[in-house]
């Protein structure tokens, strides 16, 4: 049996004032070529994320996953590779800093794909239907953030209150969502995942909606009747370690491609539901800032 070397890149994508879709291309002095940024997959590391981290590390775009584009199988000079390409958009951008692997780092309009070196490279960036996937909404589903202790609190659970560092979480998410394009903000009634929320209601000017679909011990019946009904909306959603992994599991199993395993829940960590067409495609989990 031969050995497989698993990696993942990014066809990271936005539109040009004039409305023509550009993508993130990079140039690799070691072989003097521009391609996908891409790279191989850390132990146990999803295909998924180390998309995201090596479109991240190459060109310092933090992005979003859309969708799965494709795999690509090859012989390479370290041998056999399977790369696993997924759409993204950015969200944010630490800076690029050129180096031994990559040098520089371009945005490229489609009639210009012929500078990519490998024709995979352009036959991939030029099958992509931009304007439809511009169109994905993105329900992001949160875990409240860290609240005290429940064995130790003695007043009624739904009114325990974030902690010092739960706070912190709560700020340092609505600095992750705020350029998400978020419309709306859900969250249980528990005040834990209210908190949760209201830093970033602050930064867009929106407030927390009460949605009784999201409390603890809630059946699964009403909240997915609650994701249909934002299908058409980009929405930040707070709720609890008892529903999210339940929802992630419906969606998974009504065909929704997840990046990775349901049980990834922690307190202010995220799932991102990328919707296409009315239609949850594609989920990717988010760990909790680290604050």
């Amino acid at each position: 049996m031969r050995e497989v070397i698993k990696a993942a890149g990014g066809v990271v994508f936005r539109f040009s004032p004039h409305g023509e879709p550009e993508v993130l291309v990079i140039h690799r002095p070691r072989y003097d070529d521009w391609s996908l940024p891409k790279g191989k997959n850390d132990p146990g590391e999803s295909s998924q994320a180390a998309a995201l981290r090596e479109v991240w590390e190459e060109t310092g775009y933090r992005c979003r996953v859309i969708a799965q584009l494709g795999q690509h199988e090859y012989m390479s000079l370290q041998g056999w590779k399977e790369v696993d390409y997924y759409a993204m958009t950015s969200w944010s951008v630490t800076g690029f800093r050129a180096g031994a692997e990559v040098d520089e780092i371009r945005w490229i309009p489609i009639s210009e794909t012929g500078l990519l070196s490998y024709h995979y490279d352009r036959q991939l960036v030029r099958s992509v239907d931009y304007t439809t996937l511009h169109s994905t909404r993105t329900l992001f589903v949160v875990r409240h953030a860290v609240a005290g202790s429940r064995q130790r609190w003695s007043d009624p659970d739904h009114i325990r209150p974030l902690t010092k560092k739960g706070w912190r979480q709560a700020y340092a998410l609505a600095d992750r969502l705020a350029p998400e394009g978020i419309e709306r903000l859900l969250s249980s009634p528990y005040v834990r995942c209210m908190q949760t929320l209201e830093p970033l209601g602050e930064l867009l000017g929106l407030p927390v909606e009460e949605h009784p679909a999201l409390a603890e011990g809630r059946g699964m019946r009403a909240t997915m009747e609650l994701f249909e009904e934002l299908k058409e909306t980009n929405a930040a959603l707070s709720s609890h370690g008892d529903i999210i992994p339940s929802a992630i599991l419906r969606l998974s199993e009504a065909g929704t491609a997840l990046s990775d395993p349901i049980y990834f829940c922690k307190k202010g960590s995220i799932w991102a539901v990328n919707v296409i067409g009315g239609t949850p495609v594609s989920a990717h989990y988010e760990p909790p800032p680290g604050v």
